[in-house]
């Protein structure tokens, strides 16, 4: 019997009882430096009622950043296709526009939406309607480490564009194809400036118990700034109105710190007990709000966690 299963707890040499630590080091004014907002993968299938005439080889995922209108971003998902005699087809594609005030559903595979959940349910619905909209069940959406679900996506050139790439299947290599990067220069509420980071164990995606031992770093330019520590989970989602006074009450608040604040290093004395027997226990996933005044086009963001995952 593999290691893995005789001892749950145990991973290869290590244990899951032990600290470990996740980064992020971001140079706003680099676009690349933006975390993926979420992840998504495919597999060819061909859907209940499929046809021979359109067999699904591969699919890809692109960014326009005013492709439903000045303004508002869409999403494609372009799914490759052949014939019965495998020749190539036109791509069927899936269109997901960014400029709804609320969350829509597919017509003629097309869809508008508000917010990140909006965007991730419509790609993990079985069918986008129409013609082939039967192929949209291949995908498989999830949240990515720079969002949260209820993050409106609505905004004036507020997600980066991003060329066709083509999404990886999860059974051949385990991984996500990460897309969708904010334009952190641009995207702001409250006349602020944001970065979202999600954490958690094992993904961050996942609703897993675990410690937060300590969070320290720099912010470039921390007058203003504020770093918070909320929950986000799908569960307690509520549909933005776009304040964020309204907006952020909709989430448990389990640390808020100002950002000059924030100790330099590890084990420095502040807000977090970093003694692991007495650090109290929290429910994943965590995301981690910096905001401030400052455009990201100059600021700079390294913030470092330690974390613990608890294990019953």
């Amino acid at each position: 019997m593999q290691k893995t299963m005789a001892h749950p707890n145990a991973i290869g040499n290590g244990s899951l009882a032990a600290p470990f630590t996740e980064r992020v080091d971001i140079a706003a004014a680099t676009d690349s430096d933006a975390l993926d907002c979420l992840y998504l993968s495919y597999q060819t299938i061909i859907p209940p009622n499929g046809t021979p005439a359109v067999q699904p080889t591969g699919a890809t995922v692109k960014v326009d950043q005013d492709g439903a209108g000045a303004n508002k971003a869409r999403i494609t998902l372009a799914i490759k296709n052949v014939d019965a005699t495998g020749s190539a087809n036109s791509d069927v594609e899936f269109n997901i526009d960014c400029d709804g005030t609320a969350n829509g559903d597919w017509s003629s595979g097309n869809v508008t939406v508000l917010d990140l959940k909006g965007i991730m349910d419509a790609i993990n619905k079985d069918t986008a309607g129409g013609t082939n909209g039967g192929l949209l069940e291949g995908f498989k959406c999830w949240i990515g480490p720079g969002g949260m679900y209820d993050m409106i996506v609505t905004g004036a050139l507020a997600l980066q564009e991003e060329s066709a790439e083509y999404v990886l299947g999860s059974g051949t290599t385990g991984q996500k194809t990460g897309f969708l990067k904010r334009d952190m220069s641009i995207h702001s509420i409250d006349s602020d400036y944001l970065l979202y980071w999600r954490i958690g164990m094992p993904e961050p995606q996942d609703r897993g118990m675990f410690k937060l031992l300590d969070l320290w770093g720099a912010i470039g330019n921390d007058t203003g700034c504020t770093v918070y520590v909320v929950r986000d989970d799908v569960l307690d989602y509520v549909t933005p109105t776009g304040t964020w006074a309204t907006d952020f009450a909709n989430h448990e608040l389990l640390e808020q710190v100002a950002a000059g604040s924030l100790p330099a290093g590890s084990g420095a004395a502040n807000w977090l007990n970093h003694n692991p027997v007495e650090c109290g226990v929290t429910r994943g996933p965590i995301v981690v709000i910096v905001k401030g005044d400052t455009d990201f086009d100059t600021q700079t963001v390294n913030l470092a966690a330690r974390l613990q995952a608890v294990s019953f």
